[in-house]
């Protein structure tokens, strides 16, 4: 009987869904939904695999649902080097039941602005200006700060997949006086601010701190 060969890179993508995926489930549960979106970008090797989306839904007294990406580490930027990024994103559960379709665009703009124009993998307390959150809904914040996943268990800060490090990232809608207070002041300003205003990095529906 004749037998098929998977690509390299369709089994590693494989490999790296099967690790990941489980550090999620075993720390927020089986997800409720999955989709699948792919971004423009220079083909330098192989065939990157689409990037998958998962919704974890919270638990009742959590009031969010977590947003996390598997296949972003796939991706090749355009001077040849990996990716070596995942993002995670924590909202109120009501805005994810209503507005998956929505989210999945902009997670994926994100994803298509990481490789394609920043060009380079993330750090921790990174801030991205206003002009990523355009399509964002306008009571939104549109500027971004990449932090570590804070409140998450430890696990899921680093993924070792082979000889690849892959680092989860947790993306924070923030004002665009937010994204100077950080830039001039740094993160402590910030967390300074936000402690002070008791407001939530979840709610996207928020005032601004300032």
């Amino acid at each position: 009987m004749d037998t098929i060969a998977d690509s390299s890179e369709s089994l590693s993508f494989d490999i790296k869904r099967s690790i990941i995926l489980a550090e999620y489930i075993k720390c927020w549960g089986v997800p409720e939904f999955r989709n699948v979106v792919s971004i423009n970008t220079p083909k330098i090797k192989g065939e990157a695999e689409a990037i998958e989306l998962y919704i974890f839904p919270g638990e009742d007294m959590d009031q969010v649902s977590r947003v996390a990406t598997i296949g972003l580490s796939s991706y090749i930027f355009p001077d040849g080097k990996s990716c070596n990024s995942e993002l995670l994103m924590v909202l109120p559960y009501d805005i994810v039941d209503d507005e998956i379709k929505f989210i999945s665009n902009y997670i994926r703009s994100i994803c298509n602005y990481i490789i394609n124009t920043q060009g380079r993998n993330l750090k921790a307390e990174e801030i991205v200006s206003e002009e990523i959150g355009k399509n964002v809904p306008d009571d939104w914040p549109k500027a971004l700060l990449f932090d570590e996943p804070r409140g998450e268990p430890s696990e899921l800060n680093n993924f070792y997949i082979g000889l690849q490090h892959i680092k989860l990232s947790w993306v924070v809608p923030i004002f665009g006086n937010e994204y100077e207070l950080i830039k001039n002041n740094g993160i402590e300003s910030f967390d300074a601010a936000i402690n002070e205003a008791e407001v939530s990095l979840v709610e996207v529906r928020r005032d601004a701190c300032l």
